[in-house]
């Protein structure tokens, strides 16, 4: 038999801690509903378990003192139920029952009390009120707990279960029992154990476990919330910007029919300011789009083995001409071994170094900017790289570095430069989805290091000797590429980049000039309609003057293919011609074949087709998704304004309508709209040569509105 003192003295100690503990978690929970009600229930177990400690101690009031002893009892009970009812948000009548079952059981026992000298009776009616509190509690935790919170209602349903058991054992086995026997019984003393001991301890275990379900269920909901917000707000930014462009482009073609048709000199800034807002709006929706896209997106990441400088070669290619036509010195300092190769997502890391080296160039007007790749330390299968973008740009002040990579929030250097705000926040998202973050280092007049560290798995050497060496083409030519059109400067340049061609970059005739008089070009890809001159008069005026490409072999870069502007361009001493739109195969061989002895290939493949599906296939290797379709946005959505333009330019502009129809038919065939741009070359032409026109541009105008159907549908199926 267990000593019945040291018994009361442990069930007062547990309850003891029971309160405590059920104190402490409603200070860290005491948002939860029924958490507060919850701490007065050891409170009254512990009254009660005192009352009768106080009435063996004296025989005066000893019946009043059981009776309060046997309420506060009740009462915890009560408030138990309660409490569990309002956490798991039970409102039924099971709740309403049980406690008109306990003051039911209370009057009988204090009758008995008072009135009749039967203590079985008494234990009786004390065990029915226990058992009536577990099969509530054990209904409500099974209907209402049991999903939501399984741990904590596992530990719960054990205590009840226990509780119900020895309660239940009790009410049927204890038998005839006096006051002087009932402390002895071993019944007495298995109850006090398992109610007055072990179920407390349990009960706190399983309050902290359902506060912490909770919470846990809480931060769940909050997180599907603002994933769910995320989408919304994708889905809200993605619409209004569409929204947007439309009216945009609107401005934008009246504006610019304004500029052109005005003979007033104080309207031309002002269209000028309309225009460049319309077009600082369309970068900003823009920068706002893949900001939001990077928050929707949480796909894994796609690593390959690369081929580090090579790769990084190629990256600085393609960036080389911004910074020569900024006048800013651009280096590679690559302090790795030259077969490094590592896995790693590529387009995610080349994402973020364009935008790191573009905003460094941007903001250096003079000086260099470096890239640099270090090594600091090295796994046997993995090596940590610090990847910077040192610029001499102007600074930053301290206090903004911390801000930096929140969105729309700008340096002082970048609100005179102008921008969204936005570049380094994608920057630094990015580098989140890659497990990096952007380190800033900056001093005022000194200039910024922008740099990022990256543990990557070191990939098979091997690779890097087996890499097939193509003897199809030629690879690392200097080559001046001479056009106008930015989509076309992009794709050339990352073509050529491929190929670790050495890119510089003119725009128009007069610079292109200025070039070759400065440096030697193993071969110059020259547009033949540029704003200033057209490619014939470029080539006529580098025969009357010194320069150092005598013998530079000359590539046509045109869309202007018929068969008398070819003789013409060959009359000339052009090497070969490069079709647009752009194919990179046909890029390739002619550069390769200008170097050697190799015939022209004239023939160009443009299908007579209103709309070629493939122009997107193949423009989606130099684009990304959210760029690409913008760019075709673009176009779709200005392209009827600006054919109406060119008809009303035809009269009162004529050289500014032929510069007009050059760059819509250049982005037409490039975009795959082949029959639409050809009619416009050849409008183009047949100004050009000051011959009537045999189609009319409002022809032109119904070939794109059929150009256009077969585009919407060729969308609408991809979706």
């Amino acid at each position: 038999m267990l000593d019945a003192k040291a018994l009361f003295y442990t069930s007062a100690a547990a309850v003891f801690v029971m309160a405590l503990l059920n104190f402490i978690t409603w200070r860290a929970n005491r948002n939860f509903v029924g958490i507060g009600l919850y701490v007065f229930y050891p409170v009254c177990l512990l009254l009660a378990i005192l009352l009768f400690a106080l009435k063996s101690t004296v025989d005066v009031g000893s019946q009043a003192l059981v009776v309060l002893a046997n309420i506060s009892f009740m009462l915890g009970s009560i408030i138990h139920v309660l409490a569990i009812s309002h956490f798991l948000d039970y409102k039924g009548f099971v709740t309403t029952l049980f406690i008109f079952v306990s003051a039911f059981l209370l009057l009988g026992f204090t009758y008995f009390m008072f009135f009749d000298s039967n203590l079985r009776t008494r234990v009786l009616l004390s065990d029915l009120q226990h058992i009536a509190e577990a099969l509530c509690l054990t209904y409500i935790v099974i209907r209402y707990g049991r999903h939501k919170y399984p741990s904590a209602s596992l530990v719960y349903l054990i205590a009840l279960v226990m509780c119900l058991g020895i309660f239940s054992a009790r009410t049927i086995w204890i038998g005839d029992i006096d006051r002087f026997s009932l402390i002895r019984n071993d019944w007495f003393s298995m109850t006090l154990l398992i109610n007055g001991v072990l179920a407390p301890m349990l009960y706190a275990a399983g309050l902290a476990l359902f506060c912490n379900e909770r919470r846990e269920l809480n931060l769940n909901q909050l997180t599907a919330k603002a994933q769910k917000d995320l989408e919304i707000r994708g889905l809200f930014l993605s619409t209004v910007s569409h929204e947007i462009r439309t009216p945009l482009n609107g401005i934008l073609g009246s504006a610019q029919l304004i500029m052109n048709q005005s003979n007033n000199p104080k309207n031309k800034p002002y269209c000028e300011a309309i225009i460049n807002s319309a077009e600082s709006l369309n970068l900003l929706i823009d920068k706002v789009l893949e900001y939001a896209s990077l928050d929707q997106s949480d796909e894994a990441l796609f690593e390959e083995d690369v081929e580090l400088r090579t790769w990084i070669n190629n990256l600085c290619l393609l960036l080389s001409p911004l910074a020569e036509q900024k006048g800013v010195k651009f280096e590679l300092n690559f302090n790795l071994p030259r077969q490094a190769c590592y896995y790693c997502d590529h387009q995610k890391i080349r994402q973020v170094l364009i935008n790191l080296v573009g905003n460094a160039i941007k903001f250096t007007d003079r000086g260099e900017v470096i890239l640099q790749v270090d090594l600091l330390r090295e796994g046997q299968e993995e090596h940590t790289l610090r990847f910077s973008v040192i610029d001499s740009g102007p600074g930053i002040e301290q206090e903004e570095i911390q801000y930096l990579t929140e969105p729309y929030v700008q340096s002082s250097a970048g609100k005179l430069k102008g921008g969204s705000g936005l570049g380094l926040a994608i920057t630094s998202r990015l580098l989140e989805h890659l497990g990096s973050q952007l380190i800033i280092d900056s001093e005022v007049g000194k200039g910024s290091t922008f740099s990022f560290d990256m543990r990557l798995t070191v990939g098979e050497l091997s690779l890097v000797e087996k890499r097939p060496q193509t003897t199809h083409y030629l690879t690392g030519l200097d080559v001046l590429l001479v056009e106008d059109l930015d989509l076309n400067q992009k794709i050339a340049i990352e073509f050529m980049a491929e190929d670790e061609h050495r890119v510089k970059l003119a725009t128009d005739g007069h610079s292109a000039i200025e070039l070759m008089q400065q440096y030697h070009f193993d071969v110059v890809l020259l547009d033949m309609n540029l704003p200033d001159l057209s490619g014939q008069e470029v080539i006529r005026r580098l025969k009357n003057i010194d320069h150092r490409n005598h013998r530079t072999p000359f590539l046509a870069f045109t869309a202007s293919l018929s068969p008398d502007e070819v003789k013409e361009y060959l009359a000339l001493g052009i090497k070969d011609i490069v079709g647009k739109p752009i194919k990179q195969e046909k890029l390739r061989q002619a550069l390769s074949d200008s170097q050697s002895s190799q015939a022209p290939n004239l023939s160009v493949e443009l299908k007579d087709v209103l709309y070629d599906e493939t122009a997107a296939e193949q423009m989606a290797n130099t684009f990304e998704e959210q760029e690409l379709t913008s760019i075709y946005n673009e176009f779709v959505l200005s392209a009827r304004n600006k054919l109406l333009r060119c008809q009303q330019l035809m009269a009162s502009d004529k050289e500014q309508c032929i510069k007009v129809l050059h760059r819509q038919a250049s982005t037409a065939l490039q975009l795959g709209f082949n029959r639409y741009g050809m009619a416009l070359k050849k409008i183009e032409r047949r100004l050009l040569e000051d011959k009537p026109l045999d189609t009319h541009l409002s022809d032109c105008l119904e070939l794109w509105q059929q150009s256009l159907e077969l585009y919407l549908k060729s969308m609408r199926a991809q979706v």
